[in-house]
């Protein structure tokens, strides 16, 4: 295929107007990248494009706090996009138009999620059911902005329903700057591979745009293993970011032709710190409740011995958060379980029962 839309930069990538440093983004994934998030991962290197955690639409204009506080950013937060979602065309026509209003330089359509308290709106997936009317929001929200309006999706509903090539080659046409494809369907939720087939499917469908790659990626060999099968123009990465935070400064070496280096015990538990302090600029006191759902996924990665995982989990006091990254200082590298304890509590299907 055609790849005129690309930067002749291999490094960096053209989204509409946007020119992006990276070919590897940051995926969205609710209730995790929040502007604390998204800044210490960046901090570390060769992120490209971030995305804000799926944002409804109507309480965004209706001024929600909750809705507010996930577009919250800040200068060093970028490039950035923020993920909007809704059942409805207005609503999502009014949350574009307020976002370029408010100075937001990219917004993302959601058509990918499979939770069933976003799908029985219509939202998520469920768009994807209705070529006609995914098109005719799309289109509205192309036709109320001017910054460049991307979109996410899955491969489809179910198996028997693959739809995305269609709709990317009908978005291309109405001036969608570039789609993000998660490889399974709606139906396998988390379950099952990654179908590289589908994606690369939905690269030969469209003419020049970008095509994003999404799912099971988990390591720098993985990033580059999906550009190679696929033929997509860049990777986004959601839980492969939480379960190792370097995995972006670790595909930009690989890249460089340099060997990617495992981060020491002290910048281990640094970015521990640091990610919570941000999120307490934020959330102030708050930011307790919001952390301890990270502990499954950094326990293992830095080294968290698992009686201080679980203590990570209760924590109620910013003080409190301070005594144990200090004891995890002290005593990093003394962990028992080898995988991830998130892993184990990731949703399994079936769908509607999450």
């Amino acid at each position: 295929m055609p790849f005129s839309s690309l930067n002749t930069d291999e490094s960096s990538i053209q989204i509409g107007t946007r020119t992006i440093p990276s070919r590897y983004f940051l995926a969205p994934l609710a209730g995790y990248t929040h502007l604390a998030f998204r800044r210490v991962i960046r901090e570390l290197g060769g992120l490209g494009l971030a995305t804000t955690d799926l944002v409804l639409a109507s309480q965004l204009v209706a001024g929600s706090q909750k809705s507010r506080q996930l577009v919250v950013t800040t200068p060093d937060d970028d490039p950035l996009s923020v993920q909007i979602f809704s059942g409805i065309q207005r609503e999502l026509i009014s949350a574009a138009k307020w976002l370029e209003d408010h100075g937001y330089q990219g917004i993302d359509i959601n058509m990918g999620c499979p939770m069933a308290k976003v799908n029985s709106s219509g939202g998520g997936a469920r768009l994807m059911c209705d070529t006609d009317g995914a098109c005719a929001t799309v289109a509205g929200v192309i036709e109320a902005v001017d910054v460049p309006v991307t979109v996410k999706m899955r491969l489809g509903w179910d198996r028997d329903n693959l739809t995305a090539p269609a709709l990317s080659r009908e978005f291309e046409k109405l001036g969608v700057a570039a789609i993000t494809i998660h490889g399974r369907t709606r139906q396998q939720g988390f379950q099952g591979e990654v179908n590289h087939d589908g994606i690369k499917a939905v690269v030969d469908a469209v003419e020049s745009i970008p095509i994003v790659g999404n799912g099971d990626v988990r390591t720098p060999e993985d990033a580059q293993r999906m550009r190679k099968l696929t033929g997509c123009h860049a990777v986004a990465i959601g839980r492969g970011a939480m379960l190792d935070p370097w995995i972006f400064s670790k595909i930009q070496r690989l890249e460089q032709g340099v060997e990617p280096t495992e981060p020491r015990p002290a910048e281990q538990v640094q970015f521990l710190r640091r990610h919570f302090h941000y999120m307490v600029e934020q959330y102030q006191d708050y930011s307790c409740l919001l952390f301890r759902k990270f502990a499954g996924w950094y326990g293992q990665k830095l080294g968290i011995p698992d009686d201080l995982e679980d203590r990570l989990r209760r924590f109620e006091s910013i003080e409190e958060f301070d005594e144990i990254a200090n004891e995890i200082h002290a005593r990093h590298g003394e962990r028992i379980a080898t995988l991830p304890t998130a892993l184990i509590n990731v949703p399994n299907g079936p769908v509607e029962r999450w």
